[in-house]
C-alpha cells in the first residue's frame, strides 16, 4: 500500500484564465456577433468579467437580445465563429506546459473542469498538445444552462471521478467555492481574470501570482517522484 507521500493525487484545473488566456478569441467572436446582430460591443472590462461564466447568460445582458429566440440565434452564431476561429486565438500561459508534464510524470490524476463547452475545451487542449496530459476534460454543453462549477464538481465527486483531498486550481471565485464545497484544497492564481479580493473572499487557501510560484508550491504539496513518461498514461 502506498504511503500518503507516494500515492498519486488529484489535481483539477480551470481552463480559461488558469491554463490559457482566451481573451483574444472571446473578444473577436463577440465583435463578429455584435456586428451581425446590430449590437454594441461590450467594453473591455465587461468582456473580461464574462470569462469563466456562461456565454448565454452573458449575452443575455446585452440590449437587443431580450427576445429568447434572438438570444439563441446570437449564441449559435457566436459558437459557430468560435468553432471556426476562436479556439485558435488562445495563448497558453508560459510555464504551464512544463508544470503539467511534471505532474503527469508523477502519476497524478489530472482534470480540466471548465465553464467552456467541453467540445471546445478538448479542442483547445489538443491544439496545445495537452490532450494526453489530462485524464479527462469536463465542461458545459452548448445549449444547456450554465452550471456553476460547484455543480459540475459535485457530479464528478458523486460518480467517483474526483475524490476529496486533492486540489482545485483556478482564477475565479466560483472555482474556490467549488473546491471548498467538495473537500478540495482551493488554490487561486492571480494571472487570470478574477481579482485577489474575489479569490480570497471565496475561500482561496493559497494564492499565487505567477506560474513558477504555483509550480514551486506543487512540488512541495506533491513530493512524489517522477516515474512515468508524460504520454504513457493516456487513455
Amino acid at each position: 500500500m502506498e504511503s500518503q507521500e507516494t500515492a498519486p493525487g488529484v489535481v483539477c484545473f480551470d481552463l480559461d484564465g488558469t491554463l490559457v488566456d482566451p481573451l483574444l478569441g472571446v473578444r473577436n467572436c463577440l465583435l463578429k456577433t455584435c456586428d451581425a446582430f446590430g449590437l454594441d460591443l461590450p467594453d473591455e472590462a465587461t468582456i473580461r468579467s464574462w470569462i469563466g461564466f456562461g456565454m448565454r447568460e452573458s449575452l443575455a445582458t446585452l440590449p437587443g437580445l431580450e427576445d429568447p429566440a434572438r438570444l439563441e440565434d446570437a449564441l449559435d452564431f457566436y459558437w459557430d465563429r468560435y468553432r471556426e476561429d476562436g479556439v485558435f486565438e488562445h495563448e497558453l500561459y508560459p510555464g504551464v506546459f512544463h508544470l503539467l508534464h511534471r505532474l503527469k510524470r508523477q502519476g497524478h490524476r489530472i482534470y480540466i473542469v471548465s465553464a467552456k463547452p467541453s467540445l471546445f475545451a478538448r479542442r483547445i487542449a489538443y491544439q496545445f498538445d495537452l490532450n494526453l496530459i489530462f485524464d479527462d476534460i469536463f465542461g458545459s454543453t452548448l445549449k444547456g444552462r450554465w452550471q456553476p462549477k460547484t455543480e459540475v464538481l459535485g457530479g464528478l465527486v458523486k460518480q467517483g471521478t474526483v475524490r476529496p483531498g486533492g486540489v482545485f486550481i483556478g482564477d475565479r471565485g466560483v472555482d474556490m467555492v467549488a473546491a471548498r464545497d467538495h473537500g478540495l484544497e482551493a488554490i487561486g492564481v492571480g494571472w487570470g481574470y478574477g481579482t485577489r479580493e474575489e479569490l480570497l473572499a471565496a475561500g482561496a487557501e493559497h494564492l499565487f501570482d505567477t506560474v513558477p510560484e504555483l509550480d514551486a508550491w506543487l512540488r512541495i504539496r506533491f513530493p512524489q517522484p517522477e516515474r512515468f513518461d508524460a504520454f504513457s498514461r493516456s487513455e
